[in-house]
Order: C-alpha cells, then structure tokens, then sequence
C-alpha cells in the first residue's frame, strides 16, 4: 500500500513539474510574440511628423492626357470627403458617375466611373506617380468586359 501512495506522489510529483516546465514555455513564447508585436508596430507606425500627415490629394488637380489617343481626364478639385469634381472628354464629355480619391500602399489614387453611351459602367483606376508627374493604372472597357494599361501625362500649361 505504501508503495502505491509513494508511485501516486511521484506521478503527482512529475505531473506538476510538467505543468510548470508547460507554463514557462507558454510564458517565453508569450515574451516572444510580445517583442514580434512591438517591433511590428514600431516598424508600420510612422516615426516622425512628416510621414504621419495626410496626403496631398489636391496635388493631382489639372489636366490629364492620354497620349495613346487623346482622352482627357481634367480634375477641377478634391473634397475633403475624398470625392472628385472631374471631367472625361474623348473629344467631347464623357458623363461621370463617380469620382472619387484614396490613398493605396502610399500612392495617391484616382477611381473614375462613366456612364454614357459607349461607356456603360467603364472605370479608370489610375495612381499617381511623382517623380515622373503621372497617372497610370487601368481602364476598364465594360462593353466588352476588357481591361486596358493606361497611361495619363499632365497637360503643360504654357
């Protein structure tokens, strides 16, 4: 009988040093996922003033050519909301249903909806490019489900 109890306490025994052997590797990986979140964080949260501010979405205000076939997108002006006043001319004014500006992975970008005859529901996606003072991105041609790589170059004023 005494050897029974002596077995019992020594499972007891070795049951509790699993569980504590369990419960300091749950709080080492703990620590470790703790450390992985903060260095996530530090890394994507911005770290100056500079990059934490909003993006000039004003800055791709003007006059946009295609130059693959003359079509103009001519941006009057952004709203706070991020809603566009635009116009789309090919030559002559393409109705627009929906204009309206985000910022995408960092580039500014512009989502233009037609509506009109020829242009049933066809979109432009376009992103703003800086350095080469640009809109490019994609045209979706809804009439015949296809979609297009375009390109749109700020009209010079003179």
């Amino acid at each position: 009988m005494g050897f029974s109890q002596t077995g019992s306490l020594k499972n007891e025994a070795d049951k509790f040093n699993s569980r504590r052997v369990k419960d300091n590797i749950m709080q080492k990986n703990h620590f470790k996922i703790g450390i992985i979140v903060i260095i996530l964080a530090w890394a994507v949260i911005p770290q100056d003033a500079a990059s934490a501010a909003e993006p000039d979405f004003k800055i791709i205000i003007g006059e946009w050519i295609r130059p693959d076939g003359g079509y103009i997108v001519r941006v009057r002006d952004v709203n706070p909301d991020g809603s566009v006043d635009a116009g789309y001319f090919n030559p002559g004014k393409i109705n627009i249903v929906e204009a309206n500006v985000s910022l995408w992975k960092g580039f500014v970008k512009l989502f233009i909806k037609l509506q009109d005859k020829g242009y049933p529901g066809s979109t432009y996606t376009l992103y703003y490019y800086a350095e080469k003072d640009a809109l490019a991105g994609f045209y979706y041609q809804a009439a015949i489900g296809q979609t297009y790589e375009v390109v749109f170059l700020r009209k010079k004023v003179e």
